[in-house]
Formats: structure tokens, C-alpha cells, sequence
């Protein structure tokens, strides 16, 4: 027997062209039917998009507005406005505190009160600032820190945030201060060893020809001196 012939057709079923435009015509009786799912989908989505475009407008409008806040702050303070400058300080971060120029004003806030004898401000205002030792201010905000707690009679936290900025800090000279600082702090509690051991740890990372390098050599040798007595 011949073989049957395949009845001839324009297109294999399943062609791709054909199962677009049934799901095309799917979806388009799908929506006629569900329109005000789709209208209310639609209000949502402009809602969204219009939420996060004027969010992003408040943020940068809010961070030129504390830009330029803390210029003035610094003209105040360039013209010994001193408790002027302060009390703007203290507004500023209820208004700014959530920017990025917080932190600056954080540590410019916290070296006034010490520099005015209110150490315990100055460790409140410095806290948020200090935590973040993998940036330079929180660095800087960390080192006024630790000197808060020393003028507070607290030297074991006061060595504690030394030797933080001195194990995650990135600048080499940070990284020397705070070490030199935590040193000092043991020699003058006794630990004579313990400060050595810093001296040392600062040595080993100075170069050769560094020019502070006759300096914590000294300061090693006077620690070694006092431990011997």
C-alpha cells in the first residue's frame, strides 16, 4: 500500500508565531476582564517611581543644605565664635544627622567640648563617628574619643580605642599615633613591658631612614631603662 501523504498545512502546529499570538490573545482577554487589577497595578506602579524620584530629590537637596549649614559653622568658628559655633553645632546635627557630613560635624562638635572641658559630650557626640574606623574621620572621631576617656579617669578604654584604630586604620601615620599613644598610656600605668612591646610594633613597621625613627628608638630604650630599675 502507498504510503498515506501528510495533509498539507502552512504551518507546523506549535509554530512559535502561532502560540505568540494565541497567548496575545490570552492575555488581552485576561485584561479585559481583570481592568481594574491592571489600573490599580498601574497607579501603584507611578506611585513608586514617582515616591523614589522625589525621595532622591529630598536627599540631595537636604545634603547641599548641610553642605553649605557647615561652611558656616567653620565661618563662625574663623571668626572666634566659639560658643556660637557650638550651639549651631548641636541644631545642626538635629537637622543634618542623618547626612554625610554628620561625621565632620561630629568631630568638630567633639573637640570643642573637649577643648572646653566637657569630656562627657564629647563621648556622647563622637560614638556614632568612632565606630566606623575605615574612614579617616572615623579614625580621627576615635583617637578625640579615646582622649574623652582618659581626661574621664578611664584609660583601659581609652587604650582599647588606641589599639582599634591602630589594628583597622589604613594610614601609616594613624596606625604610629595611635600605637605611641597606647604606649603611653601603659608606661604610665606601670606596664613598662607592655609599652616596649608597642614601641617595638612601631619600630617594625617605620623604615630605616624614617625621620621619627631616633624618636620611639629613644622612647624604647627609656621604657627598657625604667623595666630594669
Amino acid at each position: 500500500m502507498a504510503p498515506r501523504k501528510r495533509p498539507f498545512t502552512d504551518r507546523e502546529p506549535d509554530h512559535p508565531d502561532d502560540v505568540f499570538v494565541a497567548r496575545t490573545l490570552e492575555f488581552s482577554e485576561w485584561a479585559r476582564q481583570n481592568t481594574q487589577i491592571l489600573v490599580v497595578f498601574g497607579i501603584v506602579v507611578v506611585l513608586l517611581v514617582g515616591g523614589a524620584l522625589y525621595y532622591a530629590t529630598y536627599r540631595e537637596d537636604l545634603r547641599q543644605q548641610a553642605a553649605v549649614g557647615l561652611e558656616r559653622i567653620h565661618q563662625t568658628l574663623g571668626v572666634g565664635e566659639v560658643e556660637a559655633a557650638r550651639a549651631e553645632l548641636v541644631t545642626y546635627l538635629d537637622r543634618f544627622g542623618g547626612t554625610s557630613e554628620a561625621g565632620e560635624a561630629r568631630l568638630l562638635l567633639g573637640q570643642l567640648y573637649l577643648q572646653s572641658g566637657q569630656a562627657p559630650l564629647a563621648v556622647d557626640v563622637l560614638g556614632p563617628t568612632a565606630e566606623n574606623l575605615r574612614e579617616p574621620i572615623g579614625v580621627q572621631a576615635a583617637m578625640l574619643l579615646a582622649k574623652a576617656h582618659e581626661e574621664l579617669g578611664d584609660p583601659a578604654e581609652a587604650e582599647r580605642l588606641y589599639l582599634a584604630v591602630a589594628d583597622r586604620a589604613e594610614l601609616d601615620f594613624q596606625i604610629t599615633a595611635a600605637l605611641a599613644d597606647a604606649a603611653r598610656l601603659r608606661q604610665r600605668d606601670g606596664d613598662r613591658q607592655g609599652a616596649a612591646d608597642l614601641y617595638r610594633r612601631i619600630l617594625d613597621r617605620l623604615e630605616a631612614d624614617a625621620e621619627d625613627r631616633g624618636l620611639y628608638e629613644m622612647r624604647l630604650q627609656e621604657v627598657l631603662t625604667e623595666a630594669a630599675d
